[in-house]
């Protein structure tokens, strides 16, 4: 099958020209307080293919419910590119099947009454047969039935956001088979935090340095804004505006190293950024 030009094009197929909490049931518009974060290690964003998603397991050291993927990497939340074959909408949630040319998988995202106008906006440009989408979400396994229960979907842009995320998908499949594990940094009592060849772009528990001053210090404002309740996430303008000690260039690598690595997730646009937890 010749995925790159099945969807292309046609009644409105192909790629968009512009530019939700995550639970087994419906989502509430506030979960902040004391819900308990997950250490880092366990939080990252892992692009994946709908086959892999397919074939996560349980973990059965875990006991908790969450899920392995194939090659044995522990998966929070998920990062997926395909194309809507159908798509449900109803009054509490949008049901989407995706394809991505490895699998077909059902994505949910729910609804919010609280959603803003730009959320909106994003859901209904989705809501078209034939469009790539990038899903940001959870794997879950309901009775043996894998699906993705979203936290955002929005419509690509450009073709070259799906041949990046298969690029992705490659490279963290090769980077954790060479690291052992699918985050880089290691900790004891004498050193800390320690990078190996990654060194000031991992991140490990929520006190410990990423190796710059500048990423720590986007990170934490990042951070900020998202227990604030910010369901639209954080955008780069406002970083810079709130940093005036670093330069506009510099705060936007950093957002950009943070995003590659799967610390934070773009939400309403490749603009705006909330934590990946």
């Amino acid at each position: 099958m010749n995925f790159g030009m099945d969807y292309q094009g046609g009644d409105g197929g192909g790629f968009a020209t512009s530019s939700n909490n995550m639970n087994d049931g419906a989502p509430s518009p506030s979960q902040g307080g004391g819900r308990t974060r997950r250490s880092y290690d366990e939080q990252t964003l892992i692009p994946v293919t709908i086959q892999m998603a397919m074939e996560a397991q349980l973990d059965a050291s875990g006991g908790d419910g969450s899920l392995v993927l194939s090659d044995g990497r522990p998966v929070s939340m998920v990062k997926l590119v395909g194309a809507v074959r159908s798509v449900n909408e109803q009054s509490t949630n949008v049901l989407y099947n995706l394809e991505d040319g490895t699998g077909l998988m059902d994505v949910k995202q729910w609804v919010d009454d609280n959603d803003c106008t730009a959320v909106l906006d994003i859901r209904k440009e989705t809501l078209r047969d034939n469009l790539y989408v990038k899903v940001i979400g959870q794997i879950k396994d309901y009775d043996g039935r894998k699906m993705i229960v979203a936290n955002t979907v929005r419509p690509l842009t450009t073709g070259n956001e799906l041949t990046h995320h298969f690029l992705e998908v490659a490279h963290s499949s090769e980077k954790s088979k060479r690291a052992g594990t699918i985050v880089a940094p290691s900790f004891s009592a004498n050193n800390g935090v320690g990078f190996g060849s990654m060194a000031g772009g991992m991140i490990g528990e929520k006190s410990a340095s990423t190796g710059s001053a500048l990423t720590d210090a986007v990170l934490e404002f990042i951070r900020g804004q998202d227990d604030a309740g910010d369901e639209t996430g954080v955008g780069v303008d406002t970083c810079v505006s709130a940093m005036p000690n670093y330069s506009p260039a510099d705060i936007r690598n950093a957002v950009a190293s943070l995003s590659e690595e799967g610390h934070i997730y773009s939400t309403i646009s490749e603009h705006h950024f909330k934590i990946a937890n």
